[in-house]
């Protein structure tokens, strides 16, 4: 059985740099994004995601080098995989290429996202299970909290709707059942109503998780644990940011994984913003996770003395 894992979509990116160029055609998606993040700490992770049959082969073969189970994607013949733009300030915006009208785009990504996915054998018992949606109701929830129910830990990154709120109350009522969620911190303050760390904190650990980490970007990332109490401030790991897309994605899954192997929030967190800096040095996803382990590992015990007790 699988250690963790991994619910997310795929998405081909094409991602605006600071220069104004463009970089097409990335494999990216927090799917894959946070099995990254998770594999860095441990070598048994699994992806549940879908595609079209329309993925190229270069995008396979870097599904591939991630060095994870990939008996969980489940590939449609008559439905394209998602596709996105993001801007250079790394938000994601939803963007078909010129071939595809708006209205094509938005029937597409309902169709893909509403067909049910199979759990295969070593998916069933995982001890972890992380989820990255913005569907509180979607089967897939109901599948990972039955899998709570068995032993397994629940981790969630909610994908909050900013601009309209339009999903806030029904993700806030699914946290009761959650071991584990990092908001971002528009997310976070926006339901907490207040942009104060510590007390941003406390709403959300009021809610019901063992563990939240709040995360703010270049300014790192606030968690809390309610197991001893504790909050602690994690600076970002220092390094050359070429493209921030994917980051947070990749921070979720070594987070659930630290969480799952230590369950202290500090190391929790400080491996978590170490699998952030990885995605943070490059523009789409960096593979083959088993080639930045030793990078991770100095990476991780230089950063613990820099967590901060709030």
């Amino acid at each position: 059985m699988l250690a963790v894992v991994i619910y997310g979509k795929i998405i081909i990116d094409d991602i605006g740099l600071p220069d104004g160029s463009v970089v097409r055609g990335l494999l990216g998606g927090g799917g894959p994004q946070a099995a990254f993040g998770a594999r860095l700490w441990t070598e048994s992770v699994g992806l549940l995601s879908r595609a079209g049959e329309d993925l190229e082969d270069r995008h396979r073969q870097a599904l591939a080098s991630l060095d994870i189970d990939l008996l969980g994607v489940a590939y449609y013949a008559d439905i394209h995989t998602l596709r996105a733009g993001r801007p250079r300030n790394g938000r994601h915006l939803t963007r078909l290429r010129p071939t595809h009208s708006p209205a094509t785009a938005s029937e597409n990504w309902t169709r893909l996202l509403s067909r049910p996915l199979d759990l295969p054998a070593a998916y069933q018992r995982p001890q972890a299970i992380h989820l990255i949606t913005e569907y509180a109701d979607e089967p897939m929830v109901t599948t990972a909290v039955a899998l709570r129910e068995q032993g397994a830990l629940l981790s969630l990154e909610p994908l909050i709707d900013i601009d309209r709120w339009t999903n806030g109350p029904e993700i806030m009522a699914l946290l009761p059942q959650v071991d584990v969620v990092t908001p971002d911190w528009p997310s976070a303050i926006g339901l907490a109503g207040t942009d104060e760390p510590r007390r941003v904190l406390e709403y959300w650990s009021g809610l019901g998780p063992r563990l939240v980490a709040v995360r703010h970007a270049e300014r790192g990332s606030y968690i809390c644990s309610r197991d001893d109490g504790r909050s602690w401030h994690i600076p970002a790991v220092p390094v050359d940011v070429h493209d921030p897309t994917g980051a947070g994605n990749s921070y979720g899954g070594g987070l659930c994984a630290g969480w799952l192997q230590t369950n202290n929030a500090a190391w929790a967190g400080t491996m978590a913003a170490v699998s952030a800096s990885f995605m943070l040095e490059h523009t789409g996803m960096p593979l083959s996770p088993e080639t930045y382990q030793a990078t991770a590992r100095r990476r991780l015990h230089a950063s613990l003395s820099r967590a901060i007790s709030l």
